[in-house]
């Protein structure tokens, strides 16, 4: 799969899942910027053959240096089940972090409240902010050059701007490319940092049907290319596995 531009993971009449690249916005800024919005839209009108401009709507978003799984719409109605499903927190979002430092056991939790304070999210004091939480589970924890580091998996049990970068730069462990949390930086002109959206669960915004999708980073792509440079044995201690289409999750539904 090509990291340097977006790819198709699953496509029908209502629903667009991609794979965002680091370095893409979401929706456009007016800068001239590659963005994904007008990239689905073009792909859809070559694709599908549409005559005029084509429709694509934007369900949620992800940050200018995280790349990773994205789903668009492709009616209008469409656009309000999926956004609704992210608004009630009934789709699922899993992330790959690259972090600076190791955090104690295997696995854990972080919560609190969190607020924005110009383009910075903060951790709130007392009753301030919003409350934010997540899970995580270490993959893998090495050395990339002379500074410990770790692989997590985190699950993303609410939806604050920033908020795993936030979260786990107040618990110690910045992503890492991230300088605005504290994180350690990359080379000159890297716009790309160890966050990437690997696993989306959805309804289908019609049939209603359970779906999921997955992706991976590309190895070459710095910061993940640090974990194979430093013989890291990530991927075959659970680096989620790319999906073709779609598939029913192995739990049943509530």
């Amino acid at each position: 799969m090509d990291a340097d531009g977006p790819a198709v993971l699953f496509e029908d009449k209502q629903i667009l899942v991609v794979r965002k690249p680091a370095g893409w916005l979401s929706q456009p800024d007016g800068r001239g910027r590659p963005d994904m919005l007008n990239w689905a839209k073009d792909h859809i009108k070559e694709r599908w053959g549409k005559p005029g401009a084509a429709y694509a709507g934007l369900c949620h978003r992800l940050d200018l240096p995280v790349g990773g799984v994205m789903a668009l719409a492709r009616t209008s109605k469409a656009a309000n089940r999926i956004s609704g499903q992210f608004r009630e927190r009934t789709a699922g979002k899993i992330y790959l972090a690259l972090v600076a430092g190791v955090p104690e056991g295997p696995a854990g939790e972080i919560e609190g409240r969190l607020r924005r304070d110009g383009n910075v999210t903060l951790t709130a004091d007392g009753d301030d902010g919003v409350r934010a939480a997540l899970s995580w589970r270490r993959l893998w924890r090495g050395e990339l050059g002379d500074r410990p580091a770790s692989l997590l998996e985190v699950n993303l049990l609410t939806g604050v701007k920033h908020q795993i970068r936030a979260q786990l730069a107040e618990a110690g462990f910045p992503v890492w490319g991230d300088a605005l949390y504290g994180g350690p930086q990359g080379p000159k002109g890297t716009i790309s940092i160890g966050l990437f959206a690997a696993r989306l669960t959805l309804d289908h915004p019609v049939t209603r049907e359970r779906m999921g999708f997955s992706a991976l980073p590309s190895s070459g792509e710095w910061p993940w290319r640090l974990i194979r440079e430093a013989g890291g044995a990530a991927v075959r201690t659970g680096w989620p596995r790319p999906l073709a289409g779609r598939h029913r999750p192995p739990q049943s539904r509530t």
